[in-house]
Formats: structure tokens, C-alpha cells, sequence
């Protein structure tokens, strides 16, 4: 299947598509996440369910495309999110997508 793909594609195409989606999940998801970093607290934490779940799901596609520090970071305020660094999180998906746009 491997073959296929490449020869569909190439390996540098793919990567690109992955990363093209990537940007569309972040563009999607880091409003939500900018919210939970201004009302960081235990109750907004713990009341915003569909921020946690963007988070879950920007740390296994930060690990696909290959951004292991948006993925620790994100998995971080995922094992805690309360005290984990949404700050942190927010600030590195903002300079990626920063960079992805003067690719």
C-alpha cells in the first residue's frame, strides 16, 4: 500500500497534505483554545469540554505531522487541565501556524 501511495502522491506530498490538514485542524480548534487561555480556571477548565477535546485531538496530529512539542504540550494540558500549560500550548500553535504561513 506504501508504494501506491508514493506513487500516487510521493512522500513529500503526502507530508504536505498532512500538514495542509493539520493547519485546518489548528485554524479550527485554537479560538476555542485562546478562550480557555483568557478564562484559565478551574471551572473553565473543567466545564469546556470541547476544548479538551481539541486539545486530545491536536496532540495526536501534532505527533503525525510531526511536532513533538505541540504534542507534549498538548498532552500536558490534557493530563492536566487545570494546571497544564494552556498558555504554552497557544503560544506555540499560534507561532506554527505563523510559520506554515510564510512557507
Amino acid at each position: 500500500m506504501r508504494d501506491e501511495t508514493e506513487a500516487a502522491f510521493g512522500p513529500s506530498d503526502v507530508q504536505g497534505i498532512l500538514r495542509q490538514a493539520f493547519a485546518n485542524e489548528v485554524a479550527a480548534r485554537l479560538p476555542r483554545l485562546e478562550q480557555l487561555r483568557e478564562q484559565h480556571d478551574a471551572e473553565a477548565c473543567a466545564n469546556n469540554a470541547a476544548a479538551l477535546r481539541d486539545v486530545h485531538t491536536l496532540a495526536s496530529s501534532a505527533v503525525i505531522v510531526g511536532e513533538p512539542e505541540i504534542a507534549r504540550l498538548a498532552r500536558a494540558v490534557e493530563d492536566d487541565p487545570v494546571n497544564g500549560p494552556v498558555a504554552a500550548l497557544v503560544d506555540a500553535l499560534q507561532k506554527w501556524t505563523a510559520g506554515e504561513a510564510g512557507r
